[in-house]
């Protein structure tokens, strides 16, 4: 399907230098055809964007004098206007309505007409499915669980009990969600299960990467903020309160009870055990052990400001040369002690 860069000018509100062309799909630099739409976010990829075959680029105004063989659509967000321009030439999977008769559904249970459920999904009692949600093979949605209109549940997601999805949530394969969080009390030398009465509620728009857990409440509800994007193997553990808007990178990982803002960005193998302030950064690798402000940046373990980190691991990567130094110093001090012992002597 072919579109002019006019009109997807006008979608995405850029401006259009060059000829109109037609572009009959979106690609990466090295692999665009002539036919092909392709972008350039800054000048770190500008020799790769004057080499292309794409003869039409997304870029940014400040790299527009340098492009000037190319057709480009001019705007400052060049990811956006991509996210946006993509999905016109993505060739979404038609899904067929209604329920397989391989699946198994409880008694009790509401499936709209115009869902989607496949051959071996398992729909617990009284669970409600909402219209033009998707549930692939081998969903497990328990008993009482909601899942609202526009969902996606790829093979092997589970809801446990009680769990709910508000509209537009995506869960990719494996993604296990209101499973019983890592909850004990010792008795001596025996490891006590405290069950968790609570559940989890996802807020709208939300995507959940594959094989992500997230545990129930063991009172009340953890939940996840509307529009927050978990990647693939991150742990969120019981009653963690997440805002708006948060995106959590790879395998890391949420403490019970940790609440963190709106728009906290975490980088991935980050650990938190303490609150996040709105607009907060958590870089990779961070291991948070005291609150974090809103809007601050922080590295490290324990994390602390990033600047102030990057000072620490300057001086740790200069800690060979420190040390014999310090010896250098401590055996030029030696001699001057010597020297004045024996001018006392004397």
């Amino acid at each position: 399907m072919a579109k002019k860069l006019s009109e997807l000018a006008r979608l995405i509100g850029a401006t259009l230098q060059g000829e109109d062309l037609e572009v009959k799909g979106v690609n990466a630099l090295s692999l665009a055809t002539e036919e092909e739409l392709s972008f350039v976010e800054s000048r770190r990829h500008l020799a790769a964007a004057k080499e292309t075959r794409a003869r039409a680029l997304l870029a940014p105004p400040s790299l527009a004098q340098e492009l000037s063989g190319k057709s480009l659509l001019l705007t400052e967000n060049v990811r956006a206007a991509l996210s946006r321009l993509a999905w016109l030439f993505y060739e979404s999977p038609e899904h067929p309505r209604g329920i397989s008769p391989l699946a198994f559904v409880e008694e009790g249970a509401e499936i709209h007409p115009e869902a989607s459920v496949y051959p071996f999904v398992y729909v617990g009692r009284n669970a409600r499915i909402g219209a033009r949600s998707v549930l692939h093979p081998f969903v497990y949605v328990g008993a009482g669980c909601e899942v609202a209109e526009d969902c996606l549940l790829y093979p092997h997601v589970v809801l446990y009990p009680g769990t709910k999805l508000a509209r537009g949530v995506i869960l990719h394969a494996g993604a296990v969600v209101g499973s019983d969080g890592f909850g004990y009390a010792q008795e001596g030398r025996r490891h006590l299960k405290i069950p968790h009465f609570g559940h989890v509620q996802v807020e709208e728009e939300v995507e959940i990467g594959a094989n992500t857990c997230v545990d129930r409440a063991t009172f009340g509800v953890t939940r996840i903020g509307a529009g927050s994007k978990i990647d693939n193997l991150v742990q969120v553990a019981h009653n963690v309160d997440l805002g708006r808007g948060c995106v959590l990178a790879g395998q890391a990982g949420l403490t019970g009870s940790v609440k963190l803002g709106d728009f906290v960005f975490v980088g991935g193998q980050a650990g938190i055990n303490r609150s996040v302030g709105d607009g907060a950064q958590v870089a990779a690798k961070a291991g948070v052990a005291r609150d974090v402000p809103p809007g601050a940046v922080v590295a490290g373990a324990p994390a602390m400001e990033i600047q102030r980190w990057r000072r620490c691991v300057a001086a740790y990567e200069r800690l060979p040369e420190l040390l014999k130094e310090i010896r250098r110093l401590q055996e030029k001090v030696a001699r001057l002690e010597e020297t004045l012992n024996e001018r006392d002597r004397s």
